[in-house]
């Protein structure tokens, strides 16, 4: 006899994909902004601490996530957890920190 299959097995998941994507979306817009009123900038030595504070914004994501939705999607999708929406939250972190860094910082 099959076994039954749960809701977490039938359930459509892209709109939860869809949640994510725009989380990490927003949070990476947000990293890089903070990352530059934070003051790790090209003006000061502590620039590198910017790609720091990003790769912990994104580990809080990953633990947010899955605490949040790692049952609700299909087992075979779990992967997805971590890797929707890396390649976004890092272009617009660096374009929101080169942003900042490039209309607000003044290089002497």
């Amino acid at each position: 006899m099959p076994a039954k299959k749960t809701t977490a097995d039938t359930v459509n998941s892209k709109p939860i994909f869809n949640l994510i994507f725009w989380l990490r979306a927003l949070l990476g817009l947000f990293t890089g902004t903070f990352s530059g009123i934070l003051g790790f900038t090209s003006a000061s030595d502590s620039a590198d601490l910017g790609l720091f504070f990003a790769i912990t914004m994104y580990l809080f994501s990953i633990a947010l996530v899955r605490n949040f939705y790692s049952t609700k999607i299909n087992k075979d999708e779990r992967w997805k957890l971590f890797t929707t929406g890396i390649g976004t939250f890092i272009g617009l972190f660096l374009f929101s920190w080169i942003l900042y860094d490039t209309l607000f910082v003044i290089n002497l």
